[in-house]
């Protein structure tokens, strides 16, 4: 009895220290089996994070891709309005106007909504344009603003570039100085009919004489100050300020005027820094080109289209022209109080910047304007 009990005794330390050992083995066990885990899930994470970055990757090339198809289709597609009509279509009134960005909030940006067509290849994009350019200093500039999304809303890219369209033509180089140009004779016997007796100083006057009484009228006046420009891309100028909401009083203020009213003209227009260029058109000049109100002052180029017929302009009444004033015939004679005299101006509206060497009968990208992002 007592040899058990020391064999019992004997053999508790031995079994405690087994039990201890099993036990350790296999926490050791479970820690590499979680460690296994923790390794295998990392490792499907990072998979996964890897396939959603590539796929994110290839949706955002996709969305980039679109845009840059959008922009080069809006430049296309105004060489192809260009191409047949000097005048685009993208900025007559019948188009549809959009909401101008925050940066072109003012009344001199105008902003066309345009409507590329479906992607080819990639029907999962959306891409619209936008057209907009400054009414006042660059009419013949048009900011494309491309932006494309994946219809799944998970992407979305934007580009931008600057393109040359020729709405308007680079005037003459350098400018005619005078401040009376004609298409016909001054009768300088006249004192009424002499720009300089009625004006208080003595500028200079450009006269080009008809031949014959059945020479064809030729607008050599208008081209000799304006140049190519022909008067419907100025009527189409002006009518796009007016829309605008430019005038007299904006800001900026309203820089080009065609007046198709025979009404006699009331308005102060004009200033040193920011001349205008105010046109009587042939229906205005139909009978008789209409007078100028006395005490309105015109501060810019004033052009009467009386279609080579001395009659529409005799006894005209000026009001103060300071600038120049431009006649499609001849002057015959002026009322008594008329004044035009020569000023120098900061530019003339119809002066646009046309970079040297460039065709300006073509849509053409402004060098450097292409960039990512939105304006």
């Amino acid at each position: 009895m007592t040899r058990l009990m020391a064999l019992s005794q004997t053999g508790s330390p031995l079994w405690a220290h087994e039990r201890q050992g099993g036990a350790i083995s296999l926490l050791m066990a479970i820690g590499l089996v979680l460690l296994a885990s923790l390794a295998s899930f990392y490792s499907a994470r990072s998979v996964l994070v890897d396939r959603l970055a590539s796929q994110n990757q290839s949706q955002a090339a996709q969305a980039r891709l679109a845009a840059e198809a959008a922009l080069a289709w809006g430049r296309a597609e105004l060489q192809r309005q260009h191409a047949s009509s000097r005048a685009p279509a993208v900025w007559g009134p019948g188009t549809s106007t959009a909401p101008c960005p925050s940066a072109f909030r003012s009344a001199r940006w105008q902003c066309v909504a345009l409507e590329p067509p479906a992607l080819t290849g990639l029907p999962e994009a959306v891409a619209q344009v936008l057209a907009v350019r400054d009414l006042i200093s660059s009419p013949h500039v048009a900011l494309l603003l491309a932006s494309a999304s994946l219809k799944d809303g998970t992407s979305r890219a934007q580009v931008q570039a600057q393109v040359f369209v020729p709405t308007l033509a680079p005037a003459p180089h350098p400018n005619n100085p005078a401040a009376v140009v004609l298409n016909g004779c001054a009768l300088a016997n006249n004192p009424a009919t002499n720009p300089a007796a009625t004006s208080g100083n003595t500028p200079n006057a450009t006269r080009v004489c008809p031949g014959g009484l059945n020479t064809a009228c030729t607008p050599s006046a208008w081209a000799s100050v304006v140049g190519d420009t022909t008067p419907e891309q100025i009527r189409a100028w002006s009518e796009a300020q007016e829309r605008n909401g430019l005038s007299a009083l904006s800001q900026p203020a309203r820089s080009v005027y065609w007046v198709d009213s025979p009404s006699t003209w009331s308005q102060s227009v004009g200033t040193p820094e920011a001349p205008v260029l105010l046109v009587f058109s042939g229906q205005a000049c139909s009978k008789r080109c209409p007078d100028m109100a006395a005490g309105v002052r015109v501060v810019g180029t004033v052009v009467l289209q009386t279609q080579c017929q001395d009659d529409k302009v005799r006894g005209w009444f000026a009001g103060h022209i300071e600038g120049q004033l431009v006649v499609e015939s001849g002057l015959p004679e002026l009322q008594s109080g008329s004044r035009i005299e020569a000023r120098q101006l900061v530019t003339a509206p119809y002066q646009l910047p046309w970079p040297a060497g460039m065709d300006t009968r073509q849509v053409q990208r402004v060098p450097g304007s292409w960039r990512e992002g939105g304006p």
